[in-house]
């Protein structure tokens, strides 16, 4: 429960069994991460990860399949938000490298290998889009998610209604940066992700507790 206060190393020690450093060493990277916080009087307690959690507790939650509904849709906004302005910039900053990338990302989609495939392909081309931007944390943004999300999105490409669009979208997507025309670009973007978005081979439902996804 938030707020709780952390046994003492004494009292963990002696519950798992294991030596005082490697308690200390687990609650540090717990800190770290955002799940336990230290407070002024020196009480470690659990952490309100909402508004003290880093990356690290949002991918644990989605590796878990413990994300709320709205939790959920706050990431999306984020993934939305950094997608759609690396279109539109991408679209002003890519250099020839940036579109040899994208061309053959686009190209070698392979749309008979399956999903777990496809996905793949899918990450390095939107990944590829923000490098081409020109903003260099974007990229790495994007790249702190992409080993929780993947389920989801070969979640998506198992339903193989969506593969036209999707080919459709890259080249439209791609041929704009391309063409240098940042509001088409910025356009197909928003496109393959509300698309994504309402898909509900990938975005599911959660229970009337708002507490796993099902």
């Amino acid at each position: 429960m938030i707020g709780s206060v952390v046994p003492s190393l004494r009292d963990l020690t002696e519950e798992f069994g294991v030596s005082r450093s490697v308690v200390n060493v687990g609650i540090t990277e717990l800190i770290s991460r955002g799940y336990l916080v230290t407070t002024a009087r020196k009480h470690t307690v659990v952490a309100d990860w909402k508004s003290e959690g880093t990356l690290a507790v949002l991918n644990g939650l989605l590796a878990n399949d413990l994300m709320d509904e709205r939790t959920l849709s706050s990431m999306f906004d984020c993934r939305y938000l950094i997608m759609t302005d690396s279109a539109f910039l991408a679209a002003q900053n890519r250099t020839e490298a940036d579109i040899k990338r994208m061309r053959a990302l686009i190209e070698n989609e392979d749309y008979s290998g399956g999903a777990k495939i496809l996905a793949k392909y899918d990450m390095k081309l939107h990944r590829a889009v923000t490098v081409a931007s020109g903003n260099v944390v974007y990229p790495l943004i994007l790249k702190s998610f992409e080993s929780s999300i993947e389920h989801l999105i070969i979640k998506f490409y198992s339903d193989t209604r969506v593969l036209d669009f999707i080919r459709q979208k890259h080249s439209e997507l791609v041929g704009a940066i391309e063409q240098g025309d940042s509001e088409a670009s910025k356009k197909a973007m928003k496109e393959l992700l509300q698309h994504g978005r309402n898909s509900r081979e990938w975005i599911r439902k959660v229970d009337r507790n708002g507490s796993k996804i099902l």
